[in-house]
């Protein structure tokens, strides 16, 4: 019994000691504005309790006593406190000062914002998380002011988009920016965009001179995301969505169609007799089962074409770590389908778009000492996709270009209906002649140090880091050729399909082949740093960086191209140097000095110098105290140059180069009695050939108003770029040089300004944001060495924009005989008729030729960006808008798909009302032809369009599950959404998407809706 008590004694003791060292502290996490901060992490330091903020900001944590609370919340610096279970504790953030504490992404490092001289724009994931893409290029539209995009395609694994940086500046070389993926040179179009913690673009001097020979179009500079200390975040995201063609051009069905064929016929005086009205009623008439063979009636697209398809996506990633090893690890899946019909009736082979990406990537920093810390990315995307065996082009060619009334789908058999020397079915180049699989694999690799050395001074670091990417793919192309038919019925009216009779047209095996294609390229990238960053006396900044870096790549080439498989190499010199004081007076010098064994030895390499100062009038105490509203008032001022390598099209153009196969002369026989064929002279090569140069200039403003509830940034440019590469155009040819060597001779001024604007405000139930941004950038031709031809001044490209179109300048219809007769003779197009195009006369000879082809004055791709988004947030609810405009641009709507009759091809619905007549003399379209019109079918300005839009680009709505709830169930967060892209389009052009390329043959642009939810642990 005693022995019992005893027992009972201890336990309760025990129990007492364990309930005395159990407690609670409770509180809130509050703004400096008093409003509560939701997810905030709230832990204990140096241990893995902790717990997160409801939505009102409250929290517990199980604690006894005093223990020092680490707080740190998205936007806000981590704060440290002394707490106890005794009394409530009220915790105040200090919001970051956008002005003073933000990091902006630079070359090669970092700086303040308040530091920053340059002109950069940056986004970060959230916001590229908004869009639902399979190509992380597509998220970028509308917002990053100065970037210019054009999205061609919506085809799976083929469908990212054209950047611009500030325009073009080069009609000759790369004009695509230059594109680092933590500052490796590496694609980031294939990147999850959960992985990427900011995108930004680097437009000026002061920013790009640094990569010397590379910079001269800007820089896109992809930060993917780290750890930071603190237990382990797990989130993982799903997503499904439908999707379909934002625009599709509609044609015509056969009845109309042909009956639009009659009156070509009548306007050509042709005989017309077949096409009588009962004649034209059977291609609609179903009533009689062999008219469907013998009138066929087939809508292609409609056809051959879902509805609409799915994209599936889904992403897992962990961060977290300790005060030694934090890290970042995310994988991800995307499945994207295409929109091609009749996949399930071909069981042999997959027929469907199909594109299958896995990423992975890891991203860990080591504290080794308190001087020493490593680093180690590791990055995988791999695809897999699937194809039919012809291109996109190819088929959508076929699908717009082919008449509805030439021949059905299939014959009543099921074999693939053709008519002798037609066009190929449609139905048959999709699902008859096999398919494509597609793998590719990308690794990346990248291992660095960081050596602080503050026993030899302060501020001082070494730093070094090393890449290796490597990319192979494998294409497989199994192609069959398969039987055609053409099916014949005597009578018309007969119901037994079986009596007709078939001829082939179109032989075929029905055999797959086996065709690969399989190559690799790799890329090795090696960096050293010196460091220094110090701050003297509190009020002098002063920071240094000096680098070398070397970097080869070998491309994937073929056998037999020995030139092209020689390694691309870079290697030299970056500085950089920056002074501040107080934050208010700011200087920044950078150089690169690099170089290219592109071009002659002796002429590898260049300095390329940038200066650049800001002045930053709201630090001035007499502003500070007088203006209090503004606290952010600064100006910035840039020059420099920078330099672009990517030009003339092939490897070292200082070499001449020969062929072997030449003609006329032969140099004796071989033992077979065969003739040794002459040389002959290739390339010219040019010993003095060097990298173009841009001279940049930039003046910027930025300005925060009320705490930055409203902020304003603008940046107006200028750029000469020199020595750009074009042939003599006035040596004659009389001095006998066939292939006239490319010349360092031409010079492109480019110009602009951008402007962004954003209003941000937060209550206690409410959060709410409108911006804006705006971009133009246009340029002018100055030098290329061109003739001077008497008389034609307006075939000149000088003086004009690179992109200016040029043609034939259309000055309506003509709409009568004597108007014919009065203007100058077009007969060397065919007999002119009333409702024919009309042509000016540009060189004054009283005739139409191509002599008379002319510059319009009008761009293919835009000059002017724009985006306009607004959102909300209250009671868990968030909505996010974003409307984006593209302006200035042109796109030709030329070619069978488009002209009525010029071939075996389609006819566009928008003709049937719209064409001229005598009685709609003001009509949209010429007058009808039966064939191909040699006077109105031909490139003119006629049919050049506007593409400007302006696009729903992308909706979000979303809702955060209350903390309180998703706690119950073990989730630190969940939040459930709806997004779109591409939703709906205001343009002119109404037949085609705007940004769809010249002759509209493309795979459509999607539009996306799309569902998901985000849970994290």
């Amino acid at each position: 019994m005693k022995k019992r008590l005893l027992f009972l004694s201890i336990s309760l003791i025990f129990c007492l000691k364990i309930f005395a060292q159990t407690g609670t502290i409770k509180g809130k996490v509050l703004g400096t504005d008093s409003l509560p901060i939701p997810g905030a992490s709230v832990r204990i330091k140096n241990t893995n309790i902790g717990t997160s903020t409801a939505d009102d900001g409250s929290f517990s944590i199980s604690a006894k006593g005093k223990v020092t609370l680490s707080v740190s919340a998205v936007g806000f610096p981590t704060k440290e406190l002394i707490a106890s279970d005794q009394l409530p504790v009220t915790i105040i953030l200090q919001e970051d000062n956008k002005a003073l504490g933000d990091v902006v992404v630079v070359g090669y490092g970092t700086q303040k914002k308040i530091t920053v001289t340059g002109s950069i724009a940056t986004i970060g994931t959230k916001e590229l998380q908004q869009s639902p893409v399979a190509n992380l290029s597509n998220a970028l539209a509308g917002r990053l002011p100065g970037l210019i995009t054009v999205q061609n395609s919506g085809e799976p694994g083929f469908d990212g988009s054209q950047l611009w940086i500030r325009g073009m500046a080069t009609f000759s070389g790369s004009q695509a920016p230059l594109i680092l993926v933590d500052g490796v040179e590496r694609s980031f179009s294939s990147i999850d965009a959960n992985e990427v913690e900011s995108i930004s673009i680097l437009k000026d001097a002061s920013s790009t001179a640094i990569y010397g020979v590379r910079g001269a179009n800007g820089v896109v500079l992809v930060t993917t995301r780290r750890g930071v200390e603190g237990k382990p975040q797990i989130t993982f995201t799903a997503q499904t969505g439908l999707q379909e063609p934002t625009r599709l051009p509609s044609y015509l069905d056969s009845y109309d169609a042909l009956s639009l064929y009659r009156v070509g016929l009548q306007n050509d005086k042709q005989n017309f007799s077949q096409y009588t009205d009962e004649y034209l009623n059977k291609f609609r008439d179903r009533s009689h089962p062999a008219y469907e063979y013998l009138y066929p009636n087939v809508n292609w697209l409609k056809e051959l074409l879902k509805p609409n398809s799915r994209m599936n996506q889904g992403n897992l990633n962990v961060s977290g770590g300790t005060k030694g090893v934090r890290y970042f690890t995310s994988i991800s899946y995307l499945q994207q389908n295409g929109q091609y019909n009749f996949e399930d009736r071909i069981q042999d082979y997959n027929i469907q778009a199909v594109s299958n990406k896995y990423n992975f990537r890891s991203n860990i920093d080591l504290d080794v000492t308190k001087d020493l810390s490593m680093e180690l990315n590791l990055g995988a995307i791999v695809f897999d996709n699937n194809y039919p065996p012809n291109s996109a082009a190819t088929l959508f060619n076929a699908l717009q270009s082919t008449p509805p009334w030439l021949y059905p789908m299939t014959n009543p058999n099921g074999t693939i209906a053709m008519l002798p020397a037609k066009p190929y079915n449609p139905y048959g180049l999709l699902t008859a002649g096999g398919y494509q699989r597609n793998f590719q694999n990308t690794l990346q690799a990248t291992a660095g140090f960081n050596l602080n050395m503050p026993w030899i001074t302060k501020g001082l670091s070494v730093k070094a880091r090393l890449s290796f990417d490597s990319y192979n793919f494998r294409n497989i192309l199994r192609r069959q050729a398969y039987f055609t038919y053409q099916y014949s019925l005597g009578n018309d009216q007969e119901t037994d399909l079986n009596k007709g009779s078939y001829t082939k047209v179109g032989d075929g095996n029905n055999v797959l082949s086996y065709e690969v294609n399989a190559n690799s390229n790799r890329r090795t990238n090696l960096e050293a740093y010196i460091n220094y960053n110090r701050i003297f006396g509190q009020d002098h900044a002063v920071t240094g960086m000096f680098l070398y870096t070397q970097q080869s790549f070998f491309a994937a080439v073929g056998s037999g191209a020995a030139i092209e498989g020689l390694p691309f190499k870079y290697n030299g010199f970056v500085g950089r140097a920056t002074y501040a004081y107080k934050n208010k007076y700011l200087g920044e010098v950078n150089f690169g000095y690099n170089g290219s064994e592109n071009f002659p030895k002796g002429q590898r390499y260049d300095f390329f110098p940038s200066v650049s100062v800001g002045y930053v009038i709201s630090n001035e105490d007499f502003f500070a105290d007088n203006v209090q509203f503004i606290n952010l008032l600064k100006l910035r001022a840039s020059a420099g140059i920078v330099g672009n390598d990517k030009i003339g099209g092939r490897r070292f153009l200082y070499q001449s180069t020969w062929s072997l196969g030449g003609t006329g002369y032969q140099f004796g026989r071989n033992y077979d009695g065969n003739s040794f064929g002459g040389s002959i002279e290739d390339y010219t090569g040019n010993e003095t050939v060097t990298w173009e140069q841009a001279n940049k200039y930039n003046i910027g403003l930025d300005l925060g108003l009320w705490k930055d509830a409203l902020t304003f940034t603008g940046d107006v440019f200028y750029e000469r770029r020199n020595n750009i590469l074009a042939q003599p155009g006035t040596l004659p040819s009389l001095l006998g040089i066939t292939n006239l060597p490319l010349v360092n001779l031409g010079s492109v001024e480019n110009k602009g300004f951008e402007v962004a604007v954003e209003y941000r405000k937060r209550s206690m139930k409410l959060g709410y944001f409108v911006k804006a941004n705006f971009s133009f950038a246009r340029n002018k031709i100055l030098e290329m060495d061109e003739p001077t031809l008497a008389g034609r001044s307006y075939i000149q490209r000088t003086g004009r924009s690179i992109n200016d179109q040029y043609s034939l300048i259309a000055l309506g219809l003509f709409q009568s005989q004597a108007e014919i007769n009065s203007s100058p003779d077009q007969s060397g197009y065919g007999v002119v008729q009333p409702g024919d195009i009309k042509y000016r006369d540009m060189n004054g000879d009283n005739k139409i030729d191509e002599l008379d082809v002319a510059f319009l004055g009008k761009n293919s791709v835009p000059e002017k960006m724009a985006g306009f988004a607004f959102g909300f947030n209250a009671l868990g609810f968030d909505l996010s808008v974003l409307f984006q405009g593209a302006f200035g641009g042109n796109v030709w709507l030329t070619g069978p798909a488009m002209w009525p009759f010029s071939g075996d091809s389609g006819i566009l619905s928008d003709i049937k009302d719209n064409h001229w007549t005598p009685a709609n003399p003001e009509a949209k379209y010429p007058r009808l032809s039966y064939a191909s019109n040699s006077n109105n079918h031909r490139v003119s300005s006629f049919w050049l369009m506007s593409s400007d839009y302006l696009r729903l680009k992308n909706v979000e709505l979303g809702y955060t599950i209350p903390t309180k709830l998703v706690n119950k169930i073990g989730l630190r967060t969940a939040r459930i959404f709806m997004n779109g892209i591409n939703l709906y389009t205001w343009d002119k052009m109404k037949i085609v998407d705007p940004e769809t390329p010249n002759d509209s043959r493309n795979y459509p642009q999607q539009r996306v809706f799309n569902g998901g939810i985000t849970f994290g642990l």
